[in-house]
């Protein structure tokens, strides 16, 4: 277990400068909060540290975590999620607040002899190609839509369950 002390060294180690302040922590259930001052940069405004592990996440300006730090505690631990559809209540909303987390797809081809990789936003037709086999898997950056997943789990339009997204560059 991470006590205060330490949690502090971590997050400031963190920041890529000795330009960020750190203010009073404040106890979470699974981390330590500490709000921030950058005197370079305005991206961040706080970072929390796990208490277990010891890693840190920045929390972004005008991020529902500035807003909300204890979001942390109901899973919101990192940067990019993968988002697991179990079991669906409400079709329509489901698909809609999936489109509004605006998942990235890459397109790859061959052309003009070079491949190319373009990126898109996943349409509603695939979406709902996806939710027709559950699990489904959803990935990306929750990082601004906290809110949104809050409000589907409120609903209960969907049962989902959030898990650390792994590329293939952080797999054994």
């Amino acid at each position: 277990m991470i006590d205060e002390a330490r949690a502090r060294e971590l997050a400031k180690a963190a920041f890529e400068s000795d330009d960020v302040v750190l203010g009073a922590a404040r106890e979470l259930n699974e981390g330590w909060f500490f709000p921030c001052i950058a005197k370079r940069s305005q991206l961040f405004t706080g970072v929390i540290v796990n208490k277990e592990t010891g890693r840190p996440l920045r929390i972004m300006r005008c991020s529902p975590m500035e807003r909300d730090p204890a979001l942390y505690d109901r899973g919101y631990q990192f940067e990019r999620y993968d988002l697991v559809i179990l079991t669906i209540e409400d079709l329509e909303e489901t698909v809609r607040t999936l489109l509004v987390l605006g998942e990235v797809t890459v397109d790859t081809y061959y052309k003009y002899g070079r491949v190319w990789r373009v990126g898109r936003k996943v349409t509603e037709a695939e979406i709902r190609e996806r939710l027709s086999t559950l699990p489904a898997v959803f990935n990306g950056s929750l990082v601004f839509e906290l809110e949104r997943i809050e409000q589907a789990r409120e609903a209960r339009w969907f049962e989902f369950k959030l898990l650390e997204y792994r590329g293939r560059e952080d797999r054994d």
